[in-house]
């Protein structure tokens, strides 16, 4: 492995997320073998497992008893290597962004958000829910959640006004390094469909962000992208 600062088994798992996004595992092969990727990162199974581990949670891969680790190809997932502001990216189509905060409140990390962030049980979040506008017209339901220990105070924040990264960045010190998304067709409930001015059972965008700072998890928002109104473009080159 490098030099980095970032954990074993963080950077054995961004190498191989990185594999499969590139191509070189495809899905529905399989990834070599534990033993095998312990002797080509020079790791413990332990830190592999890990690793393993944080690809099933993002949906990376699946593993099955007695078969070994799939790759899966059933949804998108782009490698973000610069954080875009959804004002800007609506600012630059000529219309007017705006945010509409439905809650923000400190929670108890779930067992899903446990996994999900790697959390402990006696952590809590914030989660943030917000709906993203242009020209007034519902764009975006997004529900974000970040660790309350990195962001002591953020829900004192008004983020109908404010940016969360640039607060993150200004008040808190934290520059995210790392980010991945990953998108997927899913079918709206009520609820969502009725804030976003859509049809229930409609198909939209699904969009799971994972940011990080130093290997460690400070975001993880859930973002559904109405498919009448929402484009997601991903220039390649």
């Amino acid at each position: 492995m490098n030099n980095s600062k970032a954990p074993l088994y963080f950077q054995v798992y961004e190498d191989i997320k990185t594999r499969i996004v590139n191509g070189e595992y495809e899905e529905g092969t399989k990834l070599p073998s534990e033993r095998k990727l312990c002797d080509l990162y020079d790791v413990s199974r332990i830190t592999i497992r890990e690793s393993l581990d944080r690809l099933e949670q993002e949906q990376m891969i699946r593993r099955e008893h007695g078969k070994g680790s799939i790759v899966l190809g059933n949804h998108y997932t782009q490698v973000l290597n610069s954080l875009y502001s959804f004002k800007d990216e609506i600012e630059k189509n000529g219309k007017q962004a705006s945010t509409k905060v439905i809650s923000m409140e400190r929670i108890d990390a779930t067992p899903f958000l446990q996994e999900k962030m790697g959390l402990k049980s006696f952590h809590s979040v914030y989660r943030l829910i917000r709906l993203r506008l242009a020209n007034e017209q519902p764009m975006i339901y997004e529900i974000t959640y970040l660790p309350v220990r990195l962001c002591e105070g953020l829900d004192k924040f008004d983020f109908n006004h404010h940016s969360l990264y640039e607060t993150l960045d200004q008040y808190y010190d934290i520059q995210i390094d790392n980010a991945y998304e990953s998108l997927s067709a899913i079918k709206l409930n009520k609820s969502i469909a009725d804030l976003l001015n859509e049809s229930i059972n409609a198909s939209c965008m699904f969009i799971e962000r994972v940011s990080y700072v130093k290997g460690e998890i400070i975001e993880y928002t859930q973002s559904y992208a109405g498919g009448n109104n929402y484009k997601y473009t991903v220039q390649l080159l």
